[in-house]
């Protein structure tokens, strides 16, 4: 049913199993994967402080680019087996039914947070105004892994995310340049483009798993 988005009453003939059992079935093991210590202290904890200084200096090694959490984009799923009812819902400009996931990614493929469900029909900007992410940042939570670094000889203290150019331009957005007018400018854009590819290998790498 996760993997393959498919309903609850699909396992009625081959497993015998009612609707309601395979929703109980799926409840329990997301419920068990949650609240598993072991499972939940290193996968779905939020950063410290030392993990954002670790992830830093790795992308100032590997994209030269101090300061650096990881990249933040969108990806959307195909939702093959969607109910009709709920098409309009989810089917956006792709033409199918698809669910978002919004993710942030470091150098290394991890997820340092992820956002999964919201429907196809919802671009960039409406699903990340319903983030946590944005909530942390509101709060001061954020805040507290953040450090100082350097840049270009000159002193920071917030730490930034790669974006592309439909986020807003917020102090912890490194956007692209769209339209370089100088040497320089096109080749910060090469260089952030190509920085900012370690979400997209995350995606990869998650749809290859399941």
């Amino acid at each position: 049913m996760i993997c393959y988005g498919i309903s609850g009453n699909a396992f009625l003939d081959y497993h015998q199993f009612g609707e309601s059992t395979s929703r109980r079935c799926v409840h329990h093991l997301v419920t068990g994967l949650v609240s598993c210590p072991a499972l939940a202290e290193v996968y779905l904890r939020i950063p410290t402080k030392a993990d954002s200084i670790k992830v830093t200096t790795m992308h100032k090694n590997a994209h030269k680019m101090p300061g650096m959490l990881g990249s933040l984009d969108v990806t959307k799923v195909h939702w093959k087996n969607c109910p009709t009812a709920l098409k309009g819902q989810f089917q956006g400009r792709e033409k199918y039914a698809s669910i978002a996931l919004e993710a942030v990614v470091d150098h290394n493929l991890w997820f340092w947070h992820a956002s999964f469900g919201f429907p196809g029909t919802l671009n960039d900007i409406n699903i990340w105004e319903h983030l946590s992410l944005l909530e942390s940042m509101l709060n001061g939570r954020h805040g507290q892994i953040d450090h100082p670094f350097t840049l270009d000889e000159k002193p920071f203290k917030k730490l930034y995310y790669l974006v592309d150019g439909i986020y807003p331009s917020l102090s912890r957005f490194l956007g692209t340049e769209t339209n370089p007018s100088t040497r320089l400018d096109g080749s910060f854009k090469i260089e952030q483009e190509a920085a900012r590819k370690d979400v997209e290998r995350g995606f990869g790498m998650t749809f290859i798993i399941s």
